[in-house]
């Protein structure tokens, strides 16, 4: 489900940018989108609570990097 347009982090390169909010297999977490910069998909929201859910994301990333 599309849930508006969110800014982003990206983890690789420090790039700030808006794209859309998609949820994330069914979760409250937001599907990591392509970093415009540099093509990472090592993205998260960047939200006040940022520090707490990178742990989370970085759990995804590495399950999307498996399915590569």
């Amino acid at each position: 489900m599309i849930r508006g347009k969110i800014l982003f982090t990206c983890d690789e390169c420090g790039n700030k940018f808006r794209d859309l909010d998609f949820e994330y297999v069914a979760s409250a977490f937001t599907t990591p989108m392509k970093c415009p910069k540099c093509g990472s998909y090592h993205t998260y929201p960047a939200t006040a609570s940022a520090f707490i859910q990178k742990s989370v994301y970085k759990k995804i990333w590495e399950q999307m990097d498996k399915e590569k």
